[in-house]
């Protein structure tokens, strides 16, 4: 089969799951002799290098916030010098401006949703403007990709996207980056955690929809029975300093760790002996499949595809998406059951090494590539 050049296409390669998931994308694009390049609507952001090194091009077109739709006709521009084989969205931002472009170009183009807008959306109006633009947009999309049924189901809804063009490509991730040699102490000491801490963390963006506030308050409440608790929380973002004042106002902020953007932040999951996900919305997220990967047990709030992946009690335990003391108590469980951290951790990995690996996820997409170039050459 001849190698295909594919565009990648986002608002910008900040810090995030779904930059992570473009990471790996050219990495594995790379082994399988594909030419990858990424086209940031906005700006580079902070993995750009980390995709340079992999071996892609990365292309800013400069959009400054707010509708621009003069920048379509830039990225049809870029699309024209470029000449790729398909271009692949993961926002419907970009798709909006790539996907037009690539109409003018009749390029096919593929978008995966990686997480469920409709549920972060605050009210009617936002909902409404939202399917709008979705709706839209799905014009220019000929397949729409979705990490989760959950995603699937809520973009189907109200006929927003056509039902045809959706389907589920689960996210994975490159499993054998997670088995190098443990440095658990090392990463403990650099971060001022003693070594015989018992520690619950999680790796994500500090931002609203992501919780980390009930982890906090979880382990407040657990602090006294367990004297040895700390919290290690990866990542950073507009939440920072709230998270900061509350873990205060707490009483814990010395035992709290926030040790902001990492550059490899699976690496810090060594640290860790519970991996919690308090998310108010999710899709597949790849922290949860690294924590997996790495053998560690996972509490995660039943929101979006969770339940999907997540087994109550076989490979993670499930608590419901509130305020309310569920958390702490299947904190607690794990903590105080060895036994249970193991067999959950265990399960957890053998999950992950079945159904979400990098591998499989790249497979799958260039088969979905290669369908829909040779649909659009066969009408040519």
């Amino acid at each position: 089969m001849s190698p295909l050049h594919i565009v990648h296409g986002v608002l910008s390669l900040d810090v995030g799951g779904l930059e992570r998931v473009v990471l790996s994308l050219m990495r594995a694009g790379v082994r399988r002799g594909q030419k990858n390049t990424v086209v940031c609507i906005e700006k580079p952001g902070e993995l750009a290098d980390e995709v340079r090194n992999a071996g892609a091009e990365v292309i800013s077109l400069g959009k400054p916030p707010g509708r621009h739709r003069e920048f379509i006709h830039r990225a049809s521009e870029v699309l024209d010098q470029l000449k790729p084989d398909l271009v692949h969205t993961h926002q419907i931002g970009a798709a909006w401006y790539l996907g037009s472009a690539a109409a003018r170009q009749s390029l096919p183009v593929l978008h995966t949703e990686h997480g469920n807008q409709f549920a972060r959306d605050s009210g009617g109006v936002a909902r409404l403007k939202s399917r709008l633009f979705y709706r839209k947009t799905s014009r220019v999309i000929d397949r729409f990709c979705c990490v989760s049924a959950d995603i699937a189901a809520a973009v189907v809804r109200w006929r927003t996207i056509p039902r045809a063009k959706v389907e589920v490509v689960p996210n994975g991730i490159d499993i054998g980056a997670e088995n190098g040699g443990s440095d658990r102490d090392l990463i403990r000491n650099s971060l001022g955690i003693p070594p015989d801490a018992r520690v619950i963390g999680m790796v994500g963006r500090l931002a609203v929809v992501k919780r980390q506030d009930r982890l906090l308050r979880a382990v407040a409440s657990s602090i006294l029975r367990l004297p040895d608790l700390w919290v290690l929380i990866v990542g950073d973002g507009p939440e920072r300093n709230r998270l900061r004042d509350l873990a205060i106002a707490l009483g814990i902020s010395n035992r709290v760790c926030l040790a902001g953007y990492q550059p490899e932040p699976s690496r810090y999951l060594r640290a860790m002996d519970v991996f919690a996900l308090t998310s108010q919305s999710e899709g597949l997220p790849i922290s949860l499949l690294e924590a997996w990967a790495a053998g560690l047990p996972v509490v995660c709030t039943s929101v979006g595809g969770i339940p999907d992946v997540v087994a109550e009690g076989v490979n993670g335990l499930l608590v419901p998406n509130d305020d309310g003391p569920d958390l702490g108590r299947a904190l607690s469980r794990i903590l105080d059951e060895p036994t249970l951290a193991v067999r959950l951790g265990s399960a957890g990995r053998q999950t992950v090494q079945e159904r979400f690996s990098l591998d499989t996820m790249a497979e799958a997409y260039e088969q979905r590539y290669r369908a829909l170039i040779s649909g659009y050459r066969g009408k040519a």
